[in-house]
């Protein structure tokens, strides 16, 4: 499974940083993913993003799973699954 993050949004809301991830699945799919960080005097962009990144990820990781199974082709016969011909 290959997933490319892009940088959506990055705003400061008040105390916060507002860090939108647009999360792209190899099969093309779209995920957009918002989280609102502390902000904090001498913090990195780079690391606002990975915490934002570490706060979806569960998400993430549930948005992905539906790809292992869609999409494929059920064979009652023998209850398997496989990639479509």
């Amino acid at each position: 499974m290959s997933i490319t993050y892009k940088v959506d949004k990055f705003r400061d809301e008040g105390s916060n940083k507002l860090v939108g991830l647009l999360c792209t699945h190899e099969n093309k799919e779209v995920l957009i993913i918002d989280k609102e960080i502390s902000l904090v005097d001498g913090t990195s962009d780079e690391s606002y993003v990975q915490q934002a990144y570490e706060a979806s990820k569960v998400e993430i990781d549930a948005w992905a799973a539906q790809f292992a199974v869609k999409g494929k082709t059920f064979d009652p016969s023998n209850n398997s699954l496989s990639d479509p011909s």
